[in-house]
């Protein structure tokens, strides 16, 4: 086996470094031509991994653990301190077991009958310009409580824009000082309202034998059959309601690659039956979501021919993999028909070539149990956004910064109906 290579990393170079974004990893990889590359970043060193075979070994757990991976700063905005994305072993498949139960077909159909019904009753109600991305995070956010058993009935319009904006600067608080602040108020925030409708829950469970979210983490138990502590039970609700509000950012780059792109579109309206879900599929691995993902080696184990050593603290270059010309054929370029044939409908086999929301299997490894979700509101919105309805598009900023955590177009896709 070979030795990994090391890439010398100069504090006058990480400026640079992390300006490259999404690429900043490849820019690594490409310095020493390989695969697998290690180097010293803020006083931490990191091996950094992509592709295929990275992926598979990555999402193993007899290689690599998530528990204490994930820096904490992250964790205190994004994903909670103690939620399930933190977990191995049997804590992590009985907490995973939960969120799985919930995404039956049936209650897909649920939630896509629910979207179906809010994005065209708040598409009816636009006239004149209006911001696709603001418009998605609303419909999004309400759909995703509905469905979850929250009842947003007795809280106005603002009140309910502010809990989903609290949403949005969980996954946004990434990228400057201020935004890490606004995440850690947001999430503190949402916690907050998570616990009273899980405490409401637990005292009044009117609704606790329906398959819903909100009663399913109001009565969840860890492996000792000890009920789930209410701070728990919250930051795992909050897994439900923030990465569906998130599907908002892949919203608005559907919006950039139709109505930027006119081809796209047009080549999609004119087969939409065929090409819908091959379309979603490649909007997802072409587009950037997160870049990486950590995970600690918990014991010695070779990707692509290089030894990484137990307890190196490892990060999976999901931006690369899902660009890896190793594994695809013109990587950089987005083909509608990439997928024709190769889609996934409720039930998915094991996945590490397109990893845009984890790879593996869904209940034994840490791949998204919300892809379904995904995949669901993306079929609904391209149906709307190419069948029912017909937009003029405004002069705007398309530009996605590679360097803005997640990324999206900077005028957030402006469309015009009359």
């Amino acid at each position: 086996m070979t030795s990994i290579p090391e890439v010398k990393v100069h504090f006058k170079d990480l400026k640079a470094l992390f300006n490259a974004g999404y690429g900043a990893l490849g820019k690594l990889h490409e310095e020493v031509n390989a695969p697998v590359v290690k180097a010293r970043l803020l006083n931490q060193e990191v091996v950094a991994v992509y592709g295929k075979e990275a992926a598979e070994k990555f999402y193993n757990a007899t290689y690599f653990k998530r528990a204490n991976a994930m820096p904490k700063p992250i964790l205190k905005t994004l994903q909670g301190e103690t939620g399930v994305q933190t977990l191995d072993g049997d804590e992590h498949l009985k907490r995973k077991g939960i969120f799985m139960d919930l995404m039956t077909p049936d209650r897909m159909a649920d939630y896509r009958q629910l979207l179906e019904k809010n994005l065209t009753n708040a598409l009816n109600e636009q006239q004149g310009t209006f911001e696709l991305y603001t418009l998605a995070k609303k419909v999004l956010f309400q759909t995703i409580c509905t469905w979850s058993g929250i009842n947003l009935g007795q809280l106005t319009e603002q009140e309910i824009d502010a809990l989903a904006d609290d949403q949005v600067a969980m996954f946004e608080g990434v990228n400057s000082a201020s935004d890490y602040l606004n995440g850690v108020i947001g999430r503190k925030k949402a916690e907050k309202w998570a616990q009273e409708l899980l405490q409401e829950a637990r005292e009044h469970p009117l609704d606790k034998d329906r398959n819903l979210a909100l009663y399913a983490f109001a009565t969840a138990k860890d492996t000792k059959d000890n009920l789930l502590p209410l701070e728990t039970a919250a930051v795992e609700l909050l897994n439900i309601i923030r990465p569906t509000v998130a599907i908002t950012v892949w919203v608005a780059l559907m919006g950039r690659i139709l109505f930027n792109k006119t081809e796209v579109y047009q080549k999609l309206a004119n087969n939409f039956v065929e090409l819908q879900d091959s379309f979603i599929e490649e909007l997802r691995r072409y587009y950037p979501f997160f870049p990486m993902i950590p995970a600690t080696s918990i014991q010695d184990v070779e990707i692509d021919g290089y030894l990484i050593p137990k307890d190196s603290w490892v990060v999976l270059d999901i931006y690369g993999t899902n660009h890896d010309a190793r594994s695809m054929e013109n990587a950089d370029s987005f083909k509608v028909d990439r997928f024709v044939g190769k889609t996934k409908q409720i039930s998915y086999d094991e996945e590490y070539e397109m990893i845009a929301q984890g790879g593996g299997d869904f209940r034994q490894m840490h791949r998204c149990a919300g892809e379904w979700i995904t995949l669901h509101t993306l079929r609904v919105f391209s149906d709307k956004l190419v069948n029912d309805y017909t937009f003029s598009v405004p002069e705007q900023d398309w530009t996605i910064p590679m360097n803005q955590f997640p990324t999206y177009p900077q005028s957030k896709v402006l469309l015009f109906k009359e």
